[in-house]
């Protein structure tokens, strides 16, 4: 949460009695609902969800952002090698529809968004599900420091943050 209130407009405060509020727990996995959707709105922190990036990203999710590998013009930069996403998982790959989207940033391999190449692999460290199509690595946001410059950039501008 401190990278938001250092970097954005966006502050988590304590629930007094608030209606819409942001739900953080210990749930299964590390998972959230995407953007406000009125009254409690879960975010789960669960087993092996202790990292600084992997709460960024969650919290992400939460204030309205989706994957940048989900772009829907995701696939000039990566390709997306579905046959070795273990099964159940295959949602964090699909594009995500045109109107559902602001595209504001060039598509950015950093973002605390986007997930490293073994990402949901089926035999991970050997099956890669995502490839940069210029050869880049991708890292997976739980070794990410946090935020780089496009993620502040895009909410700072989601929430006309001065």
């Amino acid at each position: 949460m401190e990278q938001y209130h250092r970097y954005t407009c966006i502050r988590f405060v304590p629930r007094t009695n608030e209606r819409d509020f942001v739900n953080i727990y210990y749930g299964n996995g590390c998972w959230s609902i995407i953007g406000r959707n009125g009254g409690p709105q879960n975010l789960s922190l669960g087993k092996g969800c202790n990292y600084v990036g992997l709460v960024v990203h969650e919290l992400g999710h939460a204030i309205g952002l989706f994957h940048e590998h989900q772009r829907s013009d995701r696939d000039n930069y990566i390709a997306v090698y579905k046959e070795n996403v273990v099964s159940g998982q295959e949602h964090n790959f699909v594009r995500t529809h045109p109107s559902m989207e602001l595209i504001m940033t060039p598509y950015d391999y950093n973002s605390i968004m986007h997930y490293g190449n073994y990402a949901f692999s089926r035999v991970p460290g050997q099956l890669q599900t995502m490839v940069a199509k210029n050869g880049q690595r991708l890292v997976e946001p739980y070794d990410k420091p946090g935020f780089d410059q496009s993620d502040i950039y895009i909410i700072n501008t989601l929430y006309q943050c001065r």
